[in-house]
């Protein structure tokens, strides 16, 4: 009765503001109406939206928008409907994934670089306006996504969600509007640098690649579509650490399928579309690192510059840092005759964190690094026959998007990315939901006696020289 009620409420709103205000202003009030209901449906919608808003940043495309400050109010949305369906279901357990307590532990490192900054108002606008809302988000992932069937709506979710940055990015290049450094496409916000770009489009890409390699005949050719849109969309910001991710990225994906000798062909083949890739995409037309002589030269000693002076913030702040997001105010302090002696950033994930954080910071931040690829791995080399195509692609996904990072992160100042932490969180989801078949898988793949395992191998040694 109550549903019915309010479709004849609904019904009855748009009928009238098609007739008072504008036709299609019905359209626009049933879009409104079905992206609530889809946010209030449950916790885990909610905190998708969240993420969604975080991502695309509605409110740098249309200013009337921040009016309503919508991050803020569907973040406090997510974060309600989590604890009223806890408190309901009487259920106040915390994540036993490893990660939660490497993320704890980073949270309060970066809370004491905060405290210790060489500016530490900037670095507290740093924290309460970005990391905070990481570990918020990381902190609703873990504690939802406790299926599969959630697990594959998640990654799917925030995939498509990046495929339609690629999308506008393309939009971008075509219409002439690309223009940073000539020719490189870059969005607003977090994603104005064409580099950051490159890499948030990374990170999905092997999800799809893991379809495509598990579907057939029709679904294979529509999960191409997404794939194909990613990697232009690479190419559209003319990224080099980008293209090195790609290449790593697809390096993990295809080790362990086919044999040595496809491997050994492979390998190369990829390597020359990607750089062929690269020049079509027009490298050298870019105003700095194209492929030409002295550019890049100028660009790799750039780098370096960064790195040396990220290096000796560390050397000079080996506990707490420079302070979070203080690199670039700091970075003219600590190079040595650079070649641009503006403020710069890392453009290097690794130097960026323990410049910033100190030891204090870096050890839990390697820490969730190396704890993702290490579930990566094992979840990957794992046999779940009662996956899904779909939740096998999430399970074996995890690796590649995390060694893409590693590579491209080595090159980009990622190290505080939504998407990293997103990687974090996907990867304490995936430990504790797929934990119990994968510990089984190994269970069975690992003898129970040591002294039968070496009987057995006498065995086939035997059996080999007879």
């Amino acid at each position: 009765m109550r549903g019915a009620a309010l479709l004849a409420g609904v019904a009855v709103l748009l009928g009238a503001s098609a007739v008072v205000i504008h036709p299609s202003a019905a359209l626009g009030i049933a879009v409104g109406v079905a992206v609530l209901v889809f946010i209030l449906s449950n916790p885990l919608n909610a905190t998708l939206a969240f993420i969604v808003v975080l991502i695309i940043r509605p409110a740098d495309h249309f200013p009337a928008v921040a009016v309503v400050h919508p991050a803020k109010v569907i973040g406090a949305i997510a974060i309600l409907s989590w604890l009223i369906s806890r408190l309901v279901r009487g259920d106040l357990r915390l994540s036993r994934a490893p990660q939660v307590k490497w993320m704890a532990a980073l949270g309060l490192a970066v809370l004491f670089s905060v405290l210790m900054s060489t500016n530490p108002d900037g670095s507290w606008q740093f924290f309460s306006e970005v990391f905070l809302k990481m570990l918020i988000v990381f902190a609703l992932l873990v504690h939802l996504v406790d299926t599969k069937t959630q697990a594959v709506r998640l990654h799917l979710s925030l995939a498509f969600c990046t495929v339609a940055l690629a999308l506008y990015a393309v939009e971008m290049r075509v219409l002439g509007l690309a223009t940073v450094e000539g020719n490189r496409a870059g969005l607003v916000g977090l994603l104005g640098d064409p580099n950051d770009l490159a890499l948030a489009l990374l990170l999905p890409v092997p999800l799809f690649v893991e379809l495509i390699l598990g579907s057939h005949g029709i679904r294979r050719f529509g999960w191409s579509i997404p794939l194909t849109v990613l990697v232009v969309g690479i190419f559209a910001t003319v990224s080099r650490g980008g293209a090195l991710g790609l290449l790593a990225v697809l390096g993990a994906v295809f080790y362990d399928r086919g044999g040595l000798g496809m491997r050994m062909l492979l390998g190369p083949a990829t390597v020359l579309v990607v750089v062929g890739l690269l020049l079509v995409a027009g490298v050298n037309e870019r105003s700095s690192g194209s492929f030409e002589s002295g550019h890049l030269d100028e660009s790799a000693q750039g780098r370096l510059d960064m790195w040396q002076s990220g290096i000796r913030m560390a050397a000079h702040n080996p506990v707490f840092g420079v302070g979070v997001g203080q690199f670039p105010d700091n970075y003219q302090r600590y190079a040595r005759n650079p070649v641009h002696w503006e403020p710069r950033d890392a453009h290097n994930s690794f130097t960026k964190a323990v410049a910033e954080t100190g030891l204090l910071g870096f050890i839990p931040f390697m820490a969730l690094v190396l704890l993702t690829l290490r579930t990566g791995y094992q979840y990957r080399k794992a046999e779940v026959p009662a996956d899904t195509p779909a939740e096998r692609a999430v399970r074996r996904s995890l690796l590649p998007s995390m060694v893409g990072f590693c590579v491209a992160g080595f090159f980009l100042s990622q190290c505080w990315s939504w998407f990293l932490f997103i990687l974090f969180a996907q990867g304490a989801a995936i430990h504790e939901v797929w934990k119990p078949e994968v510990e089984d898988f190994w269970s069975r793949s690992r003898p129970a006696d040591p002294a039968q395992s070496v009987t057995e191998l006498g065995t086939v040694h035997a059996y080999l020289n007879e």
